[in-house]
């Protein structure tokens, strides 16, 4: 089964997209359509497709697939229409089994391997715990689904408004929780929050990731591969739900940056490096089999990387 991924993205890419394209190159049941308004000097892989796209084609479809005003959307708005994407851009979907939404802040580790046994099972398919997944959630792609948003209360209203509802998590949250066949647990992709706690119930967090022929680790949680890495606080800025810690602000785009060809690298605060590739070991699976408990020897590697107990 096969998955169709929109992102829509206004303005200049940063460096760091690069180790989005190379991670989505090692996945197979996922192709990432992204409509942007930028020229592209990248080099994606075959499942990633840009698309010219700008504020003001984004503003016409909203017009005329939604029934909306979309004169006064503008780029900060956009997750407000993500519930909507199955509608708005339909005409990109219709040869997928599951359709969805995601951003590019986010290295992906071996999908196919965590989700050959889902796909086809489960109606919705969202890897926060309780909370759409709107940096990666895939749907049924079914009438149904693709017009789900037209179930929050006073949708036309919110989407015509000038301001930003947060849509995405808080509206379409309780109407997709409602439905049949969710699955809804939590992988840990997003670190450095302050209502989430990591793997082992507490706050600390991984300080190294390594990206390695499509498989993702980190030093804390030895022994484990996730499904995917969404660094949004390491890029940068301010939330008051981050937990404070040394992320990219200031680092220059070489150090933010990742060869096409890389077969292996790291994610740090120092950026991004590539590294020499190793052999892709078996490992367990962040969030489906069992989480480590907060033994002595992982306080021991806690006190090791610094951080606290």
């Amino acid at each position: 089964m096969k998955a169709g991924i929109i992102i829509v993205w206004f303005g200049p890419f940063p460096p760091w997209v690069s180790a989005f394209l190379v991670s989505c190159a090692q996945v197979k049941c996922v192709d990432w359509h992204i409509f942007h308004d930028q020229p592209v000097e990248l080099n994606p892989p075959k499942n990633v497709i840009f698309r010219l796209f700008s504020l003001d084609d984004f503003r016409f479809r909203i017009k005329e697939s939604l029934g909306v005003n979309g004169s006064l959307v503008e780029p900060y708005k956009l997750t407000d229409f993500k519930p909507s994407y199955g509608v708005l851009f339909e005409d990109y979907i219709r040869q997928y089994d599951y359709f969805g939404w995601g951003d590019i802040d986010v290295v992906f580790g071996r999908v196919d391997h965590f989700l050959d046994a889902s796909l086809g099972r489960w109606n919705v398919l969202s890897f926060s715990e309780g909370i759409p997944s709107n940096h990666f959630l895939l749907l049924r792609n079914t009438i149904q689904n693709r017009t789900l948003f037209q179930k929050i209360e006073g949708y036309r209203h919110l989407l015509q408004s000038a301001e930003h509802h947060a849509m995405d998590d808080v509206a379409f949250n309780r109407v997709l929780m409602s439905q049949p066949k969710v699955w809804s647990k939590e992988l840990y992709a997003t670190p450095h929050v302050n209502w989430r706690t990591w793997m082992d119930g507490t706050f600390n967090f991984p300080t190294k990731w390594k990206w390695n022929k499509g498989q993702l680790t980190n030093n804390l949680d030895v022994g484990y591969e996730f499904l995917y890495f969404h660094f949004m606080v390491l890029k940068g800025g301010y939330r008051d739900y981050y937990v404070r810690t040394r992320n990219w602000e200031g680092l220059s785009a070489p150090r933010l940056t990742v060869d096409a060809a890389t077969e292996a690298f790291s994610i740090t605060p120092r950026g991004l490096q590539s590294m020499v590739p190793a052999r892709v070991s078996k490992l367990l699976r962040a969030g489906i089999d069992p989480a480590p408990y907060y033994s002595l020897r992982r306080r021991i590697r806690i006190k090791k990387l610094g951080l606290g107990l």
